[in-house]
């Protein structure tokens, strides 16, 4: 039996000091896997969701949700295809003839403190889309069996004279949370009182590295290693450059160089601190403070946190 395995991508970037972000998963073919018998469908589940080709309408029978990380989710919906254990591990028996779709939902926060729901990305036929992305809702957490509403705005897939259309609401069965691996993750818990706020919400820093001059501060797990997992706000200062990114955002944002007349982060201020040692090697603890603008995002840095001493000693 053919098996669809939507394996887990890192890249490599070096925009702003970027390195290593985890990235949407790909799908590609391969063979092997084991299905799992999903809940009968329920049909009222799906009355209110369009799906087409080519004009004809195809009933979805089975939909499927996992939290992948802090306001970011993976959904499967199909006619014939998908259960929990499918989505959690990445591997989707493949049914021949069946239609469906896979999409990664995300909250993106605007920089006048509103947000929403984008959809991402969209995968069917193999491939994923090429036409305009638009909106989505979630309502209500997605823990194990949890009934979950998830609305869609219209799109339209074509892929060589095949036409497939989707859109509205369908009830998902929670999946719970996707595995955290260990790429990135600290081997410590380093004590942090330090917090950023964006756009007026405010979000505690979970770790730091520092290297040399260089800073980065998350609200999600960080090591010195190049993967920088699933965070919904990173913060970096690299090479006279601050820079935020994170799933929060559609696309990083990086201020201007330090002495420019459009210098928006000025007031940014780094003090260092006591020094230690732990697991993941020297800490040195890191106090932030002051309020600035990089991009189009208003930020407020404060507090302490025990960073990581990435910098190599010679």
């Amino acid at each position: 039996m053919k098996t669809l395995a939507w394996t887990a991508a890192v890249i490599l970037a070096a925009a702003c000091g970027k390195s290593g972000d985890k990235t949407e998963s790909k799908p590609t073919e391969t063979t092997g896997g084991s299905a799992e018998t999903a809940p009968a469908a329920n049909p009222a589940a799906f009355q209110k969701l369009k799906v087409t080709v080519n004009g004809k309408p195809v009933a979805m029978t089975r939909a499927f949700i996992k939290r992948v990380s802090p306001d970011q989710w993976r959904v499967i919906v199909s006619d014939q295809e998908g259960s929990c254990g499918e989505l959690i591990s990445g591997v989707t028996n493949s049914v021949k003839g069946s239609t469906g779709f896979v999409s990664t939902l995300r909250r993106h926060l605007k920089p006048d403190g509103g947000d929403e729901i984008a959809v991402t990305d969209f995968w069917t036929a193999g491939h994923p889309t090429s036409a305009k992305l638009g909106t989505a809702m979630v309502a209500g957490p997605t823990d194990k069996d949890a009934k979950v509403d998830v609305t869609i705005a219209k799109i339209v897939d074509e892929d060589n004279g095949r036409i497939l259309e989707a859109e509205g609401t369908f009830t998902a069965i929670g999946c719970g949370d996707q595995p955290a691996d260990d790429a990135g993750v600290p081997k410590d818990q380093h004590v942090s009182a330090a917090t950023i706020t964006v756009a007026g919400k405010k979000l505690d820093v979970k770790n730091a590295i520092i290297s040399g001059d260089d800073l980065t501060l998350s609200t999600g797990p960080k090591d010195c290693s190049p993967t920088t997992p699933w965070s919904q706000v990173v913060i970096q200062r690299s090479a006279g450059k601050w820079c935020l990114r994170g799933t929060w955002f559609v696309d990083e944002s990086c201020s201007a160089e330090r002495a420019m007349p459009e210098d928006t982060v000025k007031d940014f201020k780094v003090t260092l601190g006591a020094q230690g040692s732990g697991k993941d090697g020297p800490t040195i603890g890191v106090t932030i403070a002051g309020t600035g603008k990089i991009g189009a995002y208003p930020i407020t840095l404060d507090g302490t946190v025990e960073a990581i001493d990435c910098q190599k000693k010679k």
